[in-house]
Parts: structure tokens; C-alpha cells; sequence
């Protein structure tokens, strides 16, 4: 929904906290299906450089969630 400037200026500003569930496919090497799970959630949790995941691509967004939602004087 784009609004003109004008009704812009006159709706609050909010922040709103999302809970966003992705899905994945990731490749990688693992001496089982067990390591490579773990391997694949710890390198996913951990959040920097991938050092076991060689390759990913996302499948679909899963869900999501307004979790919080406040005032954000900010954007006024």
C-alpha cells in the first residue's frame, strides 16, 4: 500500500518484531547423517562464515509471525 506523502505524515511509526521460519537445502560432507545434521544446525545457529555447508539454497518461507509490536516515534 503506498500512501502520498501527505497521509504519510499522518500515521504513527511502529516497530514490528518478526519471527520468520525458512527452510533450506544445504549440501555438505559428514561421515553420517547424524554429524551432518548437527554440522548443518550448528553452522546455521552460529550465523557467520560456513566453514562444513558448501552449498545452500532456500526452498520456502514456512512462516511468519508478528511476535511485538510498539510505537516507534522515530518514523513520525
Amino acid at each position: 500500500m503506498l500512501l502520498r506523502s501527505e497521509e504519510a505524515e499522518a500515521l504513527p511509526g511502529y516497530r514490528v518484531r518478526l519471527r520468520v521460519v525458512e527452510e533450506y537445502e544445504v549440501a555438505l560432507l559428514a561421515e553420517s547423517p547424524d554429524e551432518a545434521r548437527a554440522l548443518a544446525e550448528a553452522e546455521i545457529r552460529g550465523g557467520g562464515e560456513f566453514q562444513a555447508i558448501q552449498d545452500s539454497w532456500p526452498e520456502e518461507v514456512v512462516s511468519v509471525e508478528a511476535v511485538a509490536v510498539e510505537p516507534y516515534p522515530d518514523l513520525e
